[in-house]
């Protein structure tokens, strides 16, 4: 994988004690650094908590959207997007990257925005280890 393509998809798997396991992505980069969409899948009921925090009603907080206004190079308003959820059972990584990749085209496709969902990688998976480089690639119609 290369370097740019691992800043493309940035993918963390953050132990929090027995709490369980959380998975962060950032997928679809836009100017400045932004990524179109962000997914967040944790066993912890109090990282989902903490992430929804500005969409926190009432009661037990299981997953959450926000999103954000960003102005793109052409000078045309999109939103980036949040999404977080709890879950029992994390996803492998392979599973995990193919959510946050097919999500991205979801949302930029929605928004009639040009497609930033392969930009440095190829639409190539980088989360599988025992499949050669290029093995997996997404199918787009």
């Amino acid at each position: 994988m290369t370097a740019r393509a691992a800043g493309l998809l940035t993918v963390a798997l953050v132990l929090t004690g027995c709490a369980g396991g959380t998975r962060i992505a950032t997928f679809g980069p836009l100017a400045g650094g932004a990524a179109l969409v962000t997914l967040v899948v944790s066993e912890d009921p109090e990282v989902v908590a903490t992430h929804c925090e500005p969409a926190r009603r009432t009661g037990t907080v299981l997953g959450c959207q926000l999103s954000w206004p960003v102005t793109l190079d052409d000078g045309r308003p999109v939103r980036r997007v949040k999404i977080v959820r709890y879950t029992d059972s994390l996803p492998s990584p392979l599973a995990f990257e193919i959510d946050i990749h097919e999500l991205c085209h979801a949302v930029a496709v929605l928004q009639a925005m040009h497609d930033p969902c392969h930009e440095g990688n190829g639409g190539v998976a980088q989360a599988s280890l025992t499949l050669p480089p290029g093995a997996i690639r997404s199918i787009e119609r």
